[in-house]
């Protein structure tokens, strides 16, 4: 515990700037902003800015913008627009107009197939968990006292196997849209 207190307090003290102070004295402006386009970022230069106020560094912003530009040529193609939907990360409205419509359009299909791989997680868990739960009911059934609480726990029972007949028919079909939703972006 006492390790980790030095690393939260240098997490905390560092965390907000977006450059670190030795980026700030290299000045690679072009860099900074390729970085920044290759990660889909809008433009950072603002934050940059502030960042290197104390080091007395102005951003460069004619290098920074060529950078950004190129780096949003790497990052706005429709493979990757693909790659960033399916790993379920958020696709801001970076792209130039010429390349925007491809990227979006295969975002979506990445994080339709997103969605369905969550959705078959959750619903694989919830089946993992079937036998722990059942297990508990049908030791509140032996041990049930009156009818009353007899009868709750078959009901309780019966709804637990409808609910997992529900979830391995769902996961059925949920397996066939992943295979069925292609794993790389094709055009």
């Amino acid at each position: 515990m006492r390790c980790l207190i030095p690393v939260a307090l240098l997490l905390l003290t560092t965390g907000c700037a977006s450059l670190s102070d030795s980026e700030c004295r290299t000045g690679d402006w072009y860099s900074i902003g390729l970085r920044d386009g290759q990660n889909g970022y809008s433009s950072q230069v603002a934050e940059h800015a502030k960042a290197c106020r104390k080091q007395r560094v102005a951003p460069d912003l004619e290098q920074y913008n060529r950078g950004r530009e190129e780096g949003l040529r790497s990052y706005c193609t429709a493979s990757n627009g693909y790659q960033v939907g399916l790993r379920g990360a958020q696709a801001g409205n970076v792209c130039p107009a010429g390349t925007q419509a491809a990227f979006q359009n295969a975002y979506q299909r990445g994080y339709q197939r997103y969605k369905v791989q969550q959705e078959l997680q959750q619903v694989e868990w919830r089946i993992d968990n079937y036998n722990k739960q059942r297990g508990q009911l049908e030791e509140k059934l032996r041990a049930a006292q009156t009818d009353k609480d007899r009868r709750k726990y078959e009901r309780e029972l019966d709804n637990l196997r409808q609910q997992n007949r529900d979830d391995r028919r769902l996961r059925d079909i949920l397996r066939a849209q992943v295979i069925a939703l292609p794993l790389l972006y094709s055009q």
